[in-house]
């Protein structure tokens, strides 16, 4: 069950991980961008801080989600982190927003644990044919370099949550997206299933709950709730192995410019 748990926290499959609508997903033209407002605005720097359970068990691992601006316009830095006696994990991501989307420049991930250790730092270049190098190494083993090809809206999975608060102003329910990550390209399938409202440290917080899996058939799959008045910031995940293992974060604690 370690093993597993630790797949589940130090992967990017929960989080944040997370450019959440992309592949068949609407294109957005100059027209539909004029008419959203969010298109428009900046990201708004924040904190949030969450709680791991694991089946309902609580666990003393704590989660920090930090959005940061950077000096140069339009340059973000988002850094999800996890600090405990039984693992370490950090994921980074420096990328520019343009047209309401992340477009990532830099990629971190290194995750230590439950007797596995990963890490990959990946570069994204745009210019001509985007293309992704990945300098990756695994349980002490010797560097590997890949590059590979990718389309123009393929993002990391760490910044995937925050395309929501554009992509969800149409009514589709279903998605499919295309991230990077490590050494290959990942399909996600994602489902809007409506809506919930959550008791959380804030108060009572209406959400709009997001499924993906990996393949349309798998059991394995993620659960995802965003608060669209907190400018979509992800309130609750769960990730589901079986029926009767699974982990979840929950947001125990905020700092930024919205208050519900």
């Amino acid at each position: 069950m370690g093993i597993r748990v630790g797949r589940f926290f130090g992967g990017s499959a929960l989080l944040l991980s997370g450019a959440l609508f992309a592949g068949d997903a609407p294109t957005a033209t100059p027209e539909s961008q004029a008419l959203s407002p969010a298109a428009s605005k900046p990201l708004q720097p924040f904190r949030a801080e969450y709680r791991a359970n694991v089946s309902r068990i609580p666990t003393p691992i704590r989660a920090e989600l930090v959005l940061e601006a950077s000096d140069q316009d339009g340059v973000y830095r988002m850094q999800l982190s996890v600090d405990s006696r039984l693992m370490q994990n950090t994921e980074l991501s420096i990328f520019r927003w343009q047209d309401c989307a992340p477009r990532t420049m830099h990629y971190m991930h290194q995750f230590e644990g439950f007797r596995r250790q990963r890490d990959y730092f990946m570069e994204f270049f745009w210019e001509d044919t985007p293309t992704v190098t990945t300098v990756s190494s695994r349980d002490g083993g010797e560097e590997e370099i890949e590059t590979y090809d990718i389309a123009d809206d393929t993002m990391d999975e760490l910044t995937m949550l925050l395309a929501a608060r554009c992509l969800l102003q149409d009514e589709q329910e279903n998605y499919a997206l295309t991230s990077a990550y490590g050494t290959r390209l990942r399909t996600h399938h994602i489902t809007v299933a409506g809506r919930e409202t959550l008791s959380t440290p804030l108060g009572d917080l209406e959400t709009i709950r997001i499924e993906k899996s990996r393949d349309a058939d798998s059991v394995r799959r993620s659960i995802f709730w965003l608060a669209p008045e907190l400018d979509y910031l992800l309130v609750r995940a769960r990730h589901v192995e079986t029926r009767a293992l699974f982990g979840e974060l929950r947001l125990v604690d905020y700092e930024g410019p919205f208050t519900p």
